[in-house]
């Protein structure tokens, strides 16, 4: 399973080298593994009246933290549990790594 996770990351990344060496201007890797992520968490902005918290600007590793929380059903949260138990720790890293580079803006 990992390495299948590695052969995916990696045609991924050469994916994105090639798009932009074609001019092709290419999101980050964590950002389009953290799309689904930003549908409750937000990005830089939280999602406008949600009680989730926001997730940018957070240190990599509490999320990392969090995400093996979720999938070891350590921590409280049905869907989160799922939805962390789909990642890979690569996977995890990169949205860990994207949300804590982002600034996190007023709603």
């Amino acid at each position: 399973m990992a390495a299948a996770a590695a052969t995916a990351a990696a045609r991924a990344e050469g994916a994105a080298s090639a798009a932009a060496a074609n001019g092709i201007d290419m999101p980050p890797l964590g950002a389009l593994r953290a799309a689904t992520c930003v549908t409750c968490h937000g990005a830089a902005r939280p999602v406008s009246g949600s009680q989730i918290p926001r997730l940018a600007g957070m240190p990599a590793q509490r999320i990392e933290q969090a995400m093996r929380d979720y999938a070891a059903q350590a921590a409280t949260g049905d869907l989160m549990g799922q939805i962390a138990r789909g990642y890979d720790a690569q996977t995890v890293a990169l949205i860990a790594q994207w949300y804590a580079g982002l600034a996190p803006e007023a709603p």
